[in-house]
């Protein structure tokens, strides 16, 4: 009966780690940092163009979308401006396209450019959408265009010219995100633990917890490097920095 119950209580303690691992990335994926504020305009001679519903290519709801529509483009074209609530750098920007139900293809989007800003400056980075920046989804009329900008930014303006292909019902854009590419990664030699990636990591606590998710390290960094002085095995790391953020990740002590 004794060892039924200790069985049990290990089966309970493993159940705690792996939800301890589940929430701990599923904490990542709210790092994205969405749009929060838009501007859309008709530039040059385009007649009969717009930008309907802009307000929906803002926020979190990757399904509402905006619409940018072409009628007779002469000189001109139809631009949508994304803004964030910060200029960063290092980060990856991701924003959601699609159309009503024509298939998606670089040779469509010939005249869709992107150009990023810092403020109200332009970044002089304007490029038109190319396969290195597309990226299908399942569904043949939805794609993302992802790329790390090299200039630090808070805002992206989408860019519809007169020498686009017929987009049918228009030209969708769903949202845009910031993806601060954040990381933490932890090697382990000797028992002793070097932490690398762009988290500043000096002065921050270090906790570890077994795969029981019993706590069995805590200490203050003084450095990147740490020595737990805990037996081989996998562990759940969390580092807490100065600024009161956490990051978590699995490391292996040797």
């Amino acid at each position: 009966m004794k060892s039924i119950l200790l069985s049990k209580r290990r089966l309970f303690q493993a159940a705690l780690f792996l939800g301890f691992i589940f929430q701990s990335n599923g904490s990542q994926a709210q790092s994205r940092i969405y749009a929060h504020d838009q501007l859309s305009n008709v530039y040059g001679v385009c007649l009969a163009c717009a930008v309907q519903n802009p307000l929906n290519a803002v926020g979190d709801n990757e399904d509402n979308y905006s619409t940018m529509v072409m009628g007779t483009a002469l000189l001109g074209g139809v631009e949508q401006t994304l803004r964030f609530p910060e200029v960063r750098t290092n980060t990856k920007l991701v924003i959601g396209i699609g159309t009503n139900n024509i298939p998606l293809t670089v040779q469509l989007l010939s005249g869709v450019y992107i150009e990023t800003f810092s403020g109200t400056t332009a970044n002089n980075d304007s490029q038109m959408v190319s396969g290195s920046l597309l990226k299908l989804a399942d569904n043949p009329s939805r794609a993302t265009i992802e790329l790390t900008p090299a200039s630090s930014y808070n805002a992206v303006k989408i860019r519809l010219s007169g020498g686009v292909l017929s987009l049918g019902g228009g030209f969708r854009i769903y949202y845009a995100y910031q993806d601060p590419l954040i990381s933490i990664m932890a090697h382990s030699q000797n028992g002793q633990v070097s932490l690398g990636g762009n988290v500043p990591v000096e002065g921050s606590e270090v906790t570890l917890f077994n795969i029981y998710g019993k706590e069995v390290f805590r200490s203050t960094l003084k450095s990147n490097t740490f020595e737990p002085r805990q037996p081989e095995g996998v562990y759940i790391m969390n580092v807490q920095t100065k600024e009161g953020k956490t990051y978590s990740r699995k490391i292996s002590i040797k």
